[in-house]
């Protein structure tokens, strides 16, 4: 078959591509760092290049799209931003009891007089099951130092003999695996103390922004499953070395790993099908937690480390909605508490200790910025917040000029088209000639069409040198988003016989929760309005259950019990979802 040479601008990489093979998976195939947040289906338009070929003609084409058939040369844009990735959480004290802990022993000798098995002289007992892998290399690190040796144990067995006292390293590494973001805590086990934290983005975007697009890569390709799992493991032992690196520590001095993430990210990290995920009844192979040898999936930690993974509940509600349950204890409170994690599914938890709800909504990306015409994620650049008041502001993340709305931008935005009557409660933008209200008119030469559709331009001078705006389209795909996360509340509180009135505190967990305005998320319907001053931010509440539970077996053990009281109620077949969920897609 034939290839042909392609090379790619501005980092001036060739690479070689099959006939008729598409440019995204000659890009991905050669680890060309380029997004597909659609999974490549040509929905999202985000993976816009431009083509220079053979005969020097120029034109611009969907990545995703198209086919390969003579060499070229490729203009990837430049993306190049500084994400803005939330690793804050809300913290609380526990008592330190570590899932691996250390002993240092120093044994008599073998004697005529005391001729004890190697093994039974170490645990003191008889009965006591080994590994083949220790007991293999037992004789020689006990005899190396004189019976003088450090005990690695984990749930109460001996896991590991080191031959010296290393008993002051002693190491975790607590991660939550999201399906944008990765961030990475490193723990000193001896003292409890965070010593390092590294964050990245999780590289299997460029299989697709959202779940359902992984699992059917997963699901259709052969190699798929492999690939999505090899970037998540080669990733997180990238954040291992980057941490350990800051301290003066080595890999070998991690000896286990907790990991949060949702049941799709905790599938394609065991490397366990998630294909069924997507398909109705939406079931997961496995909900359990999962403990195995860190060698047995390639992760670059002591021999004899464990991965710890969380519980799932369900198939669309994970074990980082359980982290973030077991950080704001949820299972401990008297009052009702409501815990929401906005993202491209939103999970909401409902409940006191007696009683646990838990949904989760097809919310859809709007809320991250894809498919929203100028939407980007919370990195340098990104519009996240908007005032329209005596004077029209808006903020953006890292002080630079914009780049892109971010979700929060998005809330505020509206909330504030809303208030100054530009937006109507339908939903639709109002026409500069319709508008009443004298708010409203002060802002009326902002309304203009771009490429055919009635807009609102949010900013002129921008990094691009063009408009960032909020679209009639856009603000239909906010309402849908919206409109789930809404219908997921009133489902879960008709479910458990409550009222809004009767919540006594809302937790808003992840990166959109800490960005957003309460009163523009209850002035959008996308919270109700007798919640706002009840709402908490708790921030990367899903990390900070993954650090509680390597620090803590009690915690760990918690959790697992803690995903086991959530009752999941599917929303696809509730009765009452579909009329609740279309009765929120407009505005108060």
């Amino acid at each position: 078959m034939n290839k042909h040479k392609i090379i790619i601008l501005p980092a001036n990489i060739e690479i070689l591509a099959e006939e008729n093979e598409s440019l995204k998976n000659a890009l991905t195939e050669n680890g060309v760092e380029f997004e597909f947040p659609c999974g490549g289906i040509g929905v999202c338009k985000r993976c816009i290049v431009r083509i220079i070929k053979s005969n020097g003609l120029e034109v611009k084409s969907l990545a995703c799209q198209l086919k390969i058939d003579e060499d070229l040369v490729v203009e990837i844009p430049n993306r190049e931003q500084k994400h803005e990735i939330l690793t804050e959480g809300i913290e609380r004290q526990v008592i330190l009891d570590p899932l691996v802990k250390k002993v240092y022993i120093d044994l008599p000798p073998p004697s005529l007089e005391d001729n004890r098995d190697d093994w039974n002289r170490v645990v003191g007992k008889r009965g006591v099951n080994a590994n083949l892998k220790l007991l293999r290399e037992l004789p020689e690190k006990l005899r190396k130092n004189n019976f003088k040796a450090t005990l690695v144990i984990a749930s109460g067995r001996v896991i590991a003999v080191e031959s010296e006292d290393t008993s002051e390293k002693l190491l975790g590494m607590a991660f939550d695996i999201g399906t944008t973001t990765i961030v990475g805590y490193l723990i000193d086990l001896k003292t409890g103390r965070e010593i390092a934290r590294v964050s990245s983005l999780n590289p299997q975007t460029k299989y697709g922004a959202d779940v359902i697009s992984r699992i059917i890569y997963a699901f259709q390709s052969a190699e798929g499953l492999e690939k999505l799992h090899k970037e998540v493991v080669n990733e997180l032992n990238n954040i291992i070395e980057k941490a350990v690196n800051k301290t003066g520590y080595k890999p070998e001095d991690v000896y286990a790993i907790t990991v949060a993430g949702n049941t799709t990210m905790l599938h394609l990290f065991l490397k366990i099908q998630p294909g069924y995920l997507a398909q109705a009844p939406y079931v997961p192979v496995i909900t359990d937690p999962v403990i195995v040898d860190a060698d047995d999936i390639n992760i670059k930690i002591n021999p004899a480390g464990k991965v710890y993974t969380f519980p799932n509940v369900a198939g669309f509600v994970g074990g980082d909605t359980v982290a973030a349950a077991l950080a704001s204890e949820m299972d401990k409170a008297n009052e009702l508490k409501l815990l929401i994690d906005i993202g491209t599914n939103g999970e909401i938890v409902l409940g006191t200790k007696g009683r646990l709800l838990a949904c989760s909504t097809a919310a859809g990306p709007a809320f991250e910025g894809v498919q929203i015409s100028c939407g980007m994620r919370g990195a340098s650049g990104a519009i996240d917040h908007v005032y329209m008041g005596e004077e029209y502001k808006y903020t953006v993340i890292g002080g630079v000029l914009p780049r892109g709305i971010a979700g929060s931008g998005l809330t505020d935005a509206v909330a504030e088209l809303l208030k100054t009557g530009i937006l109507d409660k339908n939903g639709r933008i109002l026409k500069p000639e319709e508008i009443k209200s004298e708010p409203g008119k002060k802002y009326r030469d902002r309304i203009v069409r771009i490429n055919g559709i009635l807009s609102f331009v949010i900013a002129q001078n921008t990094a691009t040198g063009k408009p960032i705006y909020i679209s009639q389209k856009d603000v239909r795909e906010f309402q849908l988003a919206k409109g789930a996360i809404a219908a997921g509340i009133e489902v879960l509180l008709k479910t458990y016989g409550a009222k809004v009135e009767d919540i006594d505190e809302v937790f808003l967990a992840g990166a959109f929760g800490n960005y957003l305005n309460p009163a523009s998320a209850c002035k959008v319907g996308l919270i109700p309005q007798e919640l706002e001053g009840k709402m908490r931010g708790i921030g990367n509440a899903a990390g900070a259950g993954s650090k509680l539970a390597m620090l803590s077996e009690k915690e760990y053990e918690r959790a697992i019990i803690l995903s086991q009281k959530i009752h999941y109620i599917e929303l696809s077949s509730h009765p009452d979802f579909k009329d609740i969920f279309f009765s929120k897609l407009g505005f108060l």
